[in-house]
């Protein structure tokens, strides 16, 4: 059984291409409404779900935040994959913040996964609110994915790296 969002009560969330754009406990600048520190959010679901959901090669979506559950899970691979030869966390650390330079697609842009899961963007004001918390989001996953990839004394994690050989819905993670 694939692990769910707990987050299904949208009320007063805003929204782009579909997706709303939840709460994050993140200091990093960007369209995400702050969440309190002491509450789980999106992120911490993914990374908790992670393990489990990159199983299932079908998902099926409950609410809407399953939808980012989804691309997180995913972005999680991404980046293990990046990981994957990265032998202190040093290394890691510049793989990711290289990985976050890189340019964000959003729904109707080539590269963007999951092309059906979203909405296009009715709009160029949508398509950057979207590309922005998509930017925002995949930071803040990052820098909380490296404190799992890797233990305190900066060597790599095996029990999270041997994740990064599988594919999630049978998508190609390119290296």
């Amino acid at each position: 059984m694939v692990y769910h969002s707990s987050f299904v009560d949208e009320e007063g969330v805003a929204k782009a291409c579909g997706c709303p754009l939840l709460p994050l406990k993140s200091h990093i600048k960007g369209p995400a409404p702050i969440s309190n520190q002491d509450r789980t959010d999106i992120v911490d679901e993914a990374i908790t779900f992670f393990r489990a959901n990159v199983f299932f090669r079908n998902f099926d979506i409950k609410s809407s935040a399953d939808k980012l559950l989804i691309y997180l899970t995913l972005y999680i691979n991404v980046a293990l994959k990046r990981l994957e030869g990265c032998r202190t966390l040093a290394e890691g650390t510049k793989a990711i913040i290289n990985l976050g330079l890189e340019k964000v697609p959003v729904p109707g842009e080539a590269g963007f996964p999951f092309a059906g899961l979203f909405a296009v963007p009715q709009s160029r004001q949508e398509a950057e609110l979207f590309r922005n918390y998509l930017k925002q989001i995949r930071e803040e996953t990052s820098g909380r994915l490296l404190s799992c990839a890797y233990r305190p004394n900066g060597t790599p994690n095996k029990w999270w790296l041997a994740f990064a050989k599988r594919k999630f819905m049978n998508v190609i993670v390119p290296h």
